[in-house]
């Protein structure tokens, strides 16, 4: 609350004088300007009052601002004190104020997938006007030219309905978006900004705003992935076990070549038996080593067995 009081406060300085009147010793400098103040907090001065009085015979004088003692000067700043503060406290608020309009603007520029708008649906997708005519859009895809958006099936009268879908983790939800998207230009995107039709621009932190989730959390990596099969290896077993010798071997040797351990074991076999191909020896222990080298403890053993009939 502004209260206009008058302050009848010491001077800062409050040397005493001999009254020229009187002669008495209590003839001294009193301030009774008239203040401008927010609580006790002094905003400005409305009239200032300065005068020498002596409190034994009343005699006065009054003083203009230029006639004060330079103490005194120096201590009129405390009677701005409230409008110093409200002057710096403004220039504050209008920095965060740029400063959040750049963050914004910088959003628009280098988009980024599920970045959140707030729009007016009437004029970012054409829906009809109606009291509950506000939306939540979010960033799909984009490109140097378009930038395409999923727009909520929901409406909201306020804003503070969308702050509290967000908090609750609404967005999320199925159904939540429409199945059908909008693609923009660049430039109409930078022109419904400009027009207001976006009315805020957020960027998720941390997968969220206003503390709920706005898009899924990548799922973590498994600590175990299981065993990764090859598809040549693979079909290579289904061949062998319906008796297609030469069909196994190819797959087997296909997988060999491309680093399977089994596939490199499955050749050897092959090799060493002569199904599907040739007995070939020194092509079984080649496949057999390969294998081994990959720590295939199967490989190690029937590796060992062969190299005790034949020179490895």
């Amino acid at each position: 609350m502004l209260l206009f009081n008058i302050s009848d406060s010491l001077s800062f300085f409050s040397q005493t004088k001999t009254c020229p009147q009187c002669h008495h010793d209590d003839y001294r400098l009193q301030n009774h300007s008239r203040l401008l103040r927010f609580s006790i907090v002094p905003m400005l001065p409305l009239a200032w009052h300065y005068q020498y009085q002596c409190s034994h015979c009343q005699h006065n004088v009054q003083l203009s601002i230029m006639q004060l003692p330079w103490l005194e000067k120096l201590s009129l700043l405390k009677y701005f004190i409230g409008s110093i503060l409200l002057i710096w406290l403004s220039i504050y608020f209008y920095t965060q104020h740029l400063d959040e309009l750049k963050a914004k603007q910088a959003i628009l520029n280098q988009p980024q997938a599920f970045d959140t708008y707030l729009v007016h649906a009437d004029k970012f997708s054409n829906a009809p006007l109606r009291p509950e005519n506000l939306k939540v859009a979010q960033v799909l895809e984009f490109d140097d030219q378009n930038i395409t958006f999923q727009i909520s099936n929901y409406r909201y009268k306020r804003d503070s309905g969308i702050t509290m879908a967000m908090r609750t983790s609404l967005l999320i939800q199925k159904d939540y978006f429409s199945s059908k998207t909008i693609t923009l230009p660049r430039s109409e995107v930078q022109r419904l900004y400009d027009e207001g039709a976006i009315y805020d621009v957020l960027r998720p932190y941390a997968y969220s705003l206003y503390g709920g989730f706005v898009m899924f959390p990548p799922r973590p990596k498994p600590l175990y992935e299981g065993l990764k099969l090859n598809k040549n290896n693979q079909q290579g077993i289904i061949y062998y076990k319906d008796g297609l010798f030469p069909e196994a071997f190819e797959s087997f040797l296909l997988a060999s070549k491309e680093g399977s351990q089994w596939g490199q074991l499955n050749t050897a076999q092959m090799y060493r038996d002569g199904e599907g191909v040739e007995k070939d020896m020194d092509q079984a222990i080649y496949w057999y080593q390969q294998a081994a080298g990959q720590n295939n403890h199967k490989a190690k053993v029937q590796l060992k067995e062969l190299c005790l009939e034949y020179s490895c």
